[in-house]
């Protein structure tokens, strides 16, 4: 049983370091389970819950954690998001590849008694960090991961009682990029702005004269700033 060990794409392998330390961990929307499992198998925690609001995902988690023989130690629970958990029955929460607007439907009554959260959205990752400066939640870690020629951004957060303050300089308003990531001199930080940059340029070349145009050349003069 102990050699059947699961491996962790880039992205996720980077959530379970910052999950490192926790006593339990609730992983909201677990699908395959894979985390779950390597969250254990790598000592970063000592029980995970494992949740999903699919039954057939959760279904597919519990047979792989049965198949590494690991069901002592993580619990499956069919719920949507915090709904499945108890208050403070978790010290941290991972909350991974759902979209960033979804995430904060999740966040929106807190962590539950959690202590952080670990954050990776597939798309909208302006309106999460938006949301979480807007709402007191503190960044403390910011990370960027490169996988499949896509750019992922895992970020840490625990909740504050007062906004977090923006770095001098930071361009107002500016959430595509995260400015801890900035701080912290992610060595893939100017790759990812770049690319943002070219993305809102051509986006700009396209709406000239439309209601985009002035929010699409905002955009592309606060990454252009930051570059």
């Amino acid at each position: 049983m102990s050699e059947r060990r699961v491996s962790l794409t880039p992205r996720l392998a980077v959530a379970a370091e910052q999950l490192r330390g926790s006593c339990v961990v609730a992983d909201i929307g677990c699908d395959h389970g894979r985390l779950a499992i390597a969250l254990i198998q790598r000592q970063c925690c000592e029980r995970v819950i494992a949740v999903d609001v699919s039954a057939p995902s959760l279904e597919k988690a519990k047979r792989l954690i049965d198949y590494v023989g690991l069901s002592h130690t993580i619990v499956t629970r069919l719920g949507d998001g915090f709904s499945a958990l108890a208050p403070g029955e978790c010290d941290a929460v991972a909350i991974l590849g759902l979209g960033g607007v979804l995430i904060t439907e999740i966040l929106a009554r807190g962590l539950n008694g959690a202590k952080k959260a670990v954050l990776q959205p597939m798309r909208g990752q302006a309106a999460l960090r938006r949301y979480l400066y807007e709402n007191a939640y503190h960044i403390l870690n910011d990370r960027i991961v490169r996988e499949s020629r896509r750019y992922y951004q895992v970020i840490t957060v625990e909740q504050g009682t007062t906004k977090q303050p923006l770095p001098a300089g930071w361009p107002e308003d500016c959430f595509d990029l995260g400015f801890v990531a900035w701080q912290q001199r992610d060595p893939l930080f100017p790759e990812l702005a770049r690319k943002l940059l070219t993305q809102y340029e051509k986006q700009l070349a396209g709406a000239w004269g439309s209601a985009r145009e002035p929010i699409l050349a905002k955009k592309a003069e606060q990454i252009r700033s930051i570059v």
